[in-house]
């Protein structure tokens, strides 16, 4: 009977252990006063450290400051006070390389116990990748919206149903196309412009 729980409890961490190697989320356990349990083969690629090397330290070396000085007093109030400001939360926080560099991730983290003592699992998801792409669609959006501004002539863009918008409503191209007046709808019907003709 005493072999087979072991075997069983043998098999779930056998399990666990293959999870953490192989997901692709960074998954940092710290216990009650912040020190490294685990740190999985994501986090090594993330952070640059090998588990070996930060195992036993402080999770607050993976912070940039002010964090790193702050992190220990966030650990103190809630065990203390219960206050969660992340704990079962999550948020967007800055990650600190071994190299000095920093990256931005999302932080969640959850609050479990492992022989009777609390521990904290932090699922780090890296979002470098999507903050360069939100910066090139800025970057894109704002090229172009230099460009309508430059631009002296009206741009029209008619949909499938025959509904305009003007893009530059203040040129005067625009303004003699909807009749001289500067009060528009934001959407009619082409018809209604005063469009030259094919003779």
């Amino acid at each position: 009977m005493a072999d087979d729980i072991r075997d069983e409890n043998l098999d779930a961490l056998s399990q666990l252990q293959a999870m953490l190697d192989t997901v692709p989320d960074g998954i940092v356990v710290i216990d009650d006063r912040g020190r490294i349990k685990t740190f999985n083969p994501a986090c090594e690629r993330l952070f640059g450290w090998t588990a070996a090397e930060v195992i036993g330290r402080n999770v607050k070396m993976l912070m940039p400051s002010p964090y790193q000085e702050e992190h220990d007093g966030y650990l103190e109030r809630y065990h203390r006070t219960g206050e969660r400001r992340i704990i079962g939360i999550g948020r967007e926080v800055t990650g600190l390389c071994k190299d000095g560099s920093c990256f931005p991730m999302d932080l969640s983290i959850g609050e479990a116990s492992q022989d009777g003592a609390p521990v904290y699992i932090g699922i780090i998801r890296d979002l470098t990748a999507a903050k360069r792409a939100e910066a090139a669609l800025r970057e894109r959006e704002a090229r172009l919206t230099s460009i309508l501004e430059t631009v002296p002539e009206a741009i029209i863009v008619i949909d499938e149903k025959g509904l305009d918008r003007i893009l530059q409503p203040g040129s005067r191209t625009a303004v003699r196309l909807c009749g001289g007046g500067g009060d528009r709808p934001q959407h009619q019907h082409a018809d209604a412009l005063a469009l030259p003709r094919a003779a």
